[in-house]
């Protein structure tokens, strides 16, 4: 269904929620961060009273008539920037790392940026790197990614998970362009995402706390997160970052085997049209800028970009969320078709399969080992063949 793309010469040939936010949303768009602005409508000042560049003005959503509620309300959503809780309860065994970044208005980013350095100091630069949202941070495992590889003749390839819990496009394109310095960047970028984080039409909670965030504002003063250049007299918090259930490849292993019978009887099961991952449901506007700011620097760096599309129970699929994902399927080839990816379609491959899942949306850490297996098996996508030495960003 979709094209091979091979922008880059060492290309050998890799395009496919549970959404934890319920809440009445407000369309806004928010900046579209540093490195390769594009021009977008609209100013409003930021906290440091400096003109920041917005995507669309806000608009406000009016919430349903009580007689188009459901009977089952869904409770308040979860705060994105929050840190994960151990699953099922179990020790966290917490550490604590030297935090080495001013905080960025998400918890769940700050630990990732703590274990990030500390793992390209220790391993060198990982040649895959993960990317997208509570669904990736759990969905896809890093670990088994690699070893998979080496058993298919690509020994010694480093992969690490970069997600964040509430991710959308725009926090991405921030990581990638404007946060990672030209050190910290991999080879191979593969998002493991949904169509929620390309929603334009909801508000971007997540990334609207990192634009009030002192690490947003560091960046925008040049500051970016290195090992060989790192940026002098930043305000580090003198605090270490405590370090919970996400390991030292940014993975969150969840064992919760979703079981609908008894998770249903804890969980109002919430239709598509009151889901507000969905709510003013658009693919066009501050999320696609976001997309295609980010497609432009990956490719300015020879950085090969995979997208793929997780998949999700057949609870969780009614009709409702079914025609917006298929809208979203339609974005996806059309990106294919213009090279901007590769995509891996898996939306429906375990639509029956509930056990590879922790609840409607997110994968299980059995679910993400098959995910792990499958990407390595696809021969559309690239394999960075030499890996980085690590005495190549390292530290002496």
């Amino acid at each position: 269904m979709f094209p091979q793309v091979s922008p880059h010469p060492w290309m050998s040939g890799w395009v496919s929620h549970r959404p934890r936010k319920r809440y009445w949303s407000l369309a806004v768009g928010l900046m579209l961060s540093s490195g390769g602005a594009m021009p977008l409508a609209g100013w409003a000042a930021n906290p440091r009273n400096e003109p920041v560049l917005w995507a669309e003005t806000m608009e406000l959503h009016p919430t349903p008539s009580e007689e188009e509620q459901p009977a089952l309300t869904p409770p308040p959503p979860p705060d994105p920037t929050r840190v994960l809780p151990a699953p099922g309860g179990a020790d966290l065994n917490e550490t604590a790392l030297p935090r080495v970044f001013p905080a960025l208005g998400s918890t769940v980013l700050d630990e990732q940026v703590t274990l990030y350095h500390a793992y390209v100091a220790a391993l060198g630069v990982p040649d895959i790197l993960i990317i997208g949202s509570s669904r990736a941070l759990q969905g896809v495992d890093p670990q088994v990614l690699q070893q998979a590889l080496a058993l298919q003749g690509h020994p010694n390839l480093r992969v690490y998970n970069f997600s964040v819990n509430g991710s959308t496009a725009q926090v991405m394109s921030f990581v990638t362009r404007s946060l990672l310095a030209a050190d910290m960047q991999p080879r191979l970028v593969i998002w493991a995402e949904g169509s929620r984080g390309f929603n334009s039409g909801r508000f971007d909670r997540t990334f609207a706390s990192i634009l009030t965030s002192p690490g947003y504002a560091a960046v925008q003063d040049g500051a970016r997160l290195s090992l060989t250049h790192p940026t002098p007299d930043l305000a580090i918090p003198s605090e270490p970052m405590t370090i919970g259930a996400i390991n030292r490849q940014g993975f969150l292993a969840v064992n919760d085997q979703f079981n609908p019978a008894a998770y249903y009887r804890s969980f109002p099961r919430v239709p598509g049209q009151y889901d507000d991952s969905y709510r003013a449901f658009r693919l066009e506007g501050v999320q696609t800028l976001s997309l295609a700011a980010m497609v432009q620097v990956l490719q300015a760096r020879a950085i090969p970009l995979v997208f793929v599309n997780l998949p999700l129970s057949n609870d969780y699929l009614d009709p409702v969320r079914l025609g917006y994902e298929r809208q979203f399927q339609h974005f996806l080839q059309t990106q294919a078709d213009q090279g901007a990816m590769v995509v891996v379609d898996l939306l429906e491959r375990w639509r029956w399969q509930s056990h590879f899942f922790a609840d409607p949306s997110h994968i299980n850490r059995y679910g993400a080992r098959e995910i792990a297996r499958i990407l390595a098996e696809d021969r559309r996508i690239p394999r960075p063949l030499d890996p980085k030495p690590a005495s190549a960003t390292s530290p002496e």
